[in-house]
This record gives C-alpha cells, structure tokens and sequence, in this order.
C-alpha cells in the first residue's frame, strides 16, 4: 500500500486505497446515516460539501503528512466504498499509533471489519516504526471489541467517562498490541 499513489492493499474481499475526490457521493450516501456513525467521534455528515471536505481536507492532508489514516473500504467484488479505515499517531515520539474502522449498516456482521481491520494492522507494522498500535471503541459496541479480538489486540482495560461527546460522557473500552504479538 503506497499513501500518495495509486497502489492499494487487497484481501480475498476488500480493497483499501486512499480516498479519491470522485468518492465524494458514494462517501456521503453512507456517512450521512445516523446508525452508521452511532459509535463513532465523527457526526453524519448532513450535506454532501461535508464528505467533500471530508476527503480534501482530512484524507488528502492526513497522506500528505504520510499518516494511513483514512483509507477507504471497497468491496472488491462491486467495486463500491463501503466504509473506512485508518490509522494515526497518538505520540510519534513513543512510537505510538490508534486505528479505527467504520462500515456502511448492509455490510455489517459478514467480517468485514475484521479483515479490512486486519490488513490495516499488518500494512502499519510492516511500514511504520509503530511500537505499540490501539484502539477503543465507545461503550455500548461490543462487536467492534471482538473485532479487535480477533485482530489479535489484547483488552487494556476502560476508561470510564473518558469521552464527552454528543452532550454526555462515555466509556472507553481499551485495546492494543506490541509489534510482534500481531500476525501481519
């Protein structure tokens, strides 16, 4: 997987690659769903300019600054974006990155996020002198530890409260993995 080109890492039913400007629509059509980002620290977004600013601003600065994160999730048999998955750097000087992952609702359950989670989690070992890689996910969205689970991250531990959002505090449930305890 190459940041500023073309190139995309595949699984036997996904493709990640970097956001294009064209995925604009098809990026508003699902994020704009409230059940999509239910457990997510983003909001819906409401007009399509919002995924549009989405992509110009957040996704092609964030590669500009060589940072994976976000990637967009294709279903390699449709060719359709159905989601996103990324990763960034909570303190580059310990070595330290946080990823996340997100699916449109008809996509849910088949394990996909566990294998778009998967290859994300091996392309960041293998390119990024990342030493400890984490993630959470807000209380109330226990699939997403599973996900995590069989990824191959270790549960750490909650946060209680550590998160106010959507005008109310939420739990943090903590997940991660040292370099080397992971498959990639």
């Amino acid at each position: 997987m190459q940041i500023g080109g073309r190139r995309s890492s595949k699984t036997p039913r996904l493709r990640l690659r970097p956001f294009e400007p064209d995925d604009a629509p098809a990026l508003f059509e699902i994020a704009h769903n409230p059940a999509v980002t239910r457990f997510t620290t983003w909001d819906a977004h409401r007009t399509d300019e919002d995924s549009r600013e989405f992509i110009s601003n957040y996704a092609l600065g964030s590669y500009l600054q060589g940072v994976p994160d976000p990637y967009a999730i294709v279903a390699r048999d449709t060719n359709q974006l159905i989601g996103a998955t990324g990763c960034r750097w909570t303190s580059e000087p310990n070595r330290c990155m946080e990823f996340g992952y997100w699916l449109t609702e008809p996509y849910w359950g088949r394990g996909l996020a566990t294998e778009a989670a998967r290859a994300l989690v091996a392309h960041v070992f293998a390119t990024y002198p990342v030493e400890r890689l984490q993630a959470h996910y807000i209380e109330g969205n226990s699939a997403s530890g599973r996900v995590l689970e069989k990824v191959g991250l270790r549960f750490e531990g909650i946060r209680r409260r550590a998160l106010f959002h959507r005008e109310r505090f939420w739990d943090l449930y903590c997940y991660a993995a040292i370099r080397g305890e992971v498959d990639s």
